[in-house]
């Protein structure tokens, strides 16, 4: 059997009698192992994530060779301390079922792990070496491990991982926009258990929609909604009178409820003053609703004026994106509309705050179903600008401009290849200090131009944004 197993050509190979191995984590194997002798270590090498400790218990199984584990390096990603936790006999959701319980303990026990996390210095870490046991014999016949099935997840049945704090979409209309936040919570949600129901729920997932028009609702066949069905909802987040049968409604708790209208006030305020930020409209009655077995799902609205139109704010607490969000989002357009034609101010961005956006577990398959029919990749502007790609050939320099979507020179950026191979390293995280891009797909289409803008210097070539280059 050829050792090492897994990452061969990742690892040094030092002494093949030497019972020692070396994990230097985040830093680079050679700055460590440069200033110590071969002799006295078998193996060393890095360990980026905590999934590679899966690799590095496979190959310590696969040779028994080894009774001692010294950590060293910089802990970037926590592998280091989640590999101590494993020695510690503390559970671990990052090994493969594979890996048996009673080799994994077999292993803890018999190879020690000596703690040098945060030290590079090679000449101490080879002193701490000389004080072992060198002699120390194997403790048993090498053990292999299938390879577990790689099989993609099932998007209903668990959670991706996530920033969990925010997520934000952003759509030109109710239906483009509820597909995404479909999607996202599909993917996202936490699987929950509330009053006898499974819910997959992401936080304060923030949508936007920006051109959706309130006189002329885009209504396609798979949303579900029908004119009249909407119509017959607007007067509940609209009106300001009671409905019979109903608990409450968002426009008798805006324009009645609290003995003000709150909608009226918010129009008297921008009439004042464009530019008020006071205009907030509060559903949400603490002396009823902390106790009350009905209470509103959407709690606050705000009108605020920026960039010359009026964008409107709903903040819901808890919103079904399923069965609710689409009807709730076309009555707060129509609501946003009317405040406009009051107001004079050009209708601008509706922005709902979903703080927890869920989907109920009768509803996911559908769900899925109409978002993978109907989701289609589109084409979308960054809202912070474009990039224009050239090169200095007798310079060996890449030149970036940045420009805003209306064609404004923002900034410069240049970097010279020659005997600097980070320079399209240094640009893009140039650009991303700056923060000058918004969406995934832009920063991905600016690594690959700025790539293909370093080849075309390196090897005498012509090059033209957006096309390939002529070899």
């Amino acid at each position: 059997m050829k050792w090492p197993i897994y990452y061969k050509n990742l690892i040094k190979i030092g002494n093949p009698r030497s019972p020692v191995g070396i994990v230097t984590l985040w830093t680079i194997c050679d700055k460590i192992t440069a200033k110590i002798s071969k002799n006295i270590y078998q193996a060393a090498g890095q360990l980026y994530t905590k999934n590679g400790i899966n690799y590095l218990v496979k190959n310590l199984l696969a040779n028994k060779k080894i009774r001692y584990l010294i950590i060293a390096g910089q802990d970037r990603s926590d592998s280091g301390q989640e590999l101590k936790n494993i020695w510690q006999g503390k559970e671990s959701k990052i090994l493969h079922k594979e890996i048996k319980s009673s080799s994994l303990n077999n292993l803890t026990k018999s190879v020690k792990l000596i703690d040098l996390t945060g030290l590079e210095d090679g000449k101490k870490i080879e002193a701490e070496i000389k004080k072992l046991d060198l002699n120390i014999k194997s403790y048993g016949e090498p053990e292999i491990f299938p390879e577990p099935e790689e099989k993609d997840l099932n998007e209903l049945e668990c959670s991706w991982p996530t920033d969990t704090s925010i997520f934000k979409i952003r759509g030109q209309t109710v239906a483009q926009t509820w597909l995404k936040a479909l999607k996202v919570i599909l993917k996202f949600g936490d699987i929950k258990t509330t009053d006898a129901m499974k819910i997959k729920e992401a936080l304060n997932l923030a949508a936007v929609i920006t051109n959706e028009n309130p006189n002329n609702f885009f209504l396609p066949k798979w949303l579900g909604l029908t004119p009249k069905k909407i119509n017959d909802y607007l007067p509940q987040i609209i009106d300001g009178q009671k409905i019979k049968n109903l608990h409450y409604t968002y426009g008798e708790r805006l324009q009645k409820h609290f003995k003000i209208n709150q909608v009226e006030e918010i129009i008297k305020k921008l009439k004042k003053d464009k530019n008020a930020r006071e205009t907030v409209g509060i559903l949400f009655d603490p002396s009823l609703d902390h106790v009350a077995e009905h209470r509103p799902c959407i709690v606050l609205i705000q009108a605020l004026f920026n960039q010359g139109k009026l964008n409107f704010n709903a903040y819901v607490r808890s919103h079904d994106i399923f069965g609710g969000w689409p009807l709730n989002a076309f009555a707060l357009r129509k609501l946003q509309s009317q405040i406009c034609a009051k107001t004079k101010l050009p209708l601008g961005d509706l922005i709902i705050m979903s703080a927890s956006a869920h989907i109920y577990d009768f509803n996911w398959k559908q769900a899925l179903k109409i978002s993978k029919e109907n989701l289609r990749p589109r084409f979308e502007n960054d809202s912070r600008g474009y990039f224009k790609i050239d090169i200095d050939k007798k310079k060996i320099e890449i030149i970036v401009r940045h420009f805003s979507p209306d064609g404004n020179f923002l900034k410069k950026y240049s970097a010279k290849i020659k005997n600097n191979p980070k320079a399209v390293t240094n640009l893009t995280k140039q650009i991303d200090e700056d923060l000058a891009v918004s969406l995934t797909i832009h920063s991905a289409y600016l690594g690959i131009e700025l790539q293909k803008a370093a080849t075309a210097l390196e090897l005498g070539l012509d090059y033209v944004q957006d096309r390939p280059l002529n070899y």
